[in-house]
């Protein structure tokens, strides 16, 4: 009975140890303007490949571009959730939750309902450049 419960405790340990190494990271890489302007323009030609790789077939493309936007609206929403700004922080939640519907599509080979979540996520995307996104001189900066 010792050993039964000595086992037990053990595992129970491993099996803590294991789940919160995998606890999903809250932290961004993006720590200025000029780290966010790099992921914004990251995302523009991703998205791009989306398109064309929905509008052709290519699950795989699909998948691969899907899972960087995925990627880079988890960091822009760790950004916003940091900065407190609830809005923003709205939007982003809005834009990373459609790469995920993006993905799940594609891994269905459902390249229809891919193509309706993007839409979701190009107008969830102008949202958030319309209140938080000012055209320069020197070209786009957040408000």
């Amino acid at each position: 009975m010792k050993r039964v419960l000595g086992v037990t405790v053990v595992l129970s340990v491993v099996l803590m140890g294991t789940l919160m190494a995998q606890a999903p990271m809250t932290k961004t890489t993006i720590m200025s303007p000029a780290d966010y302007s790099t992921v914004m323009k990251e995302v523009g030609p991703t998205n791009g490949a989306l398109g064309k790789a929905i509008q052709s077939g290519s699950a795989a493309d699909a998948a691969k571009a899907s899972a960087r936007l995925e990627t880079l609206f988890a960091d822009v929403h760790a950004y916003w959730v940091g900065k407190k700004v609830e809005d923003a922080s709205t939007f982003s939640a809005s834009a990373l939750a459609a790469a995920q519907a993006i993905s799940k599509a594609v891994a269905a080979n459902d390249m229809t309902a891919a193509a309706e979540a993007r839409t979701k996520l190009a107008a969830t995307c102008m949202g958030c450049h319309t209140a938080h996104r000012e055209k320069t001189d020197a070209g786009f900066v957040m408000k």
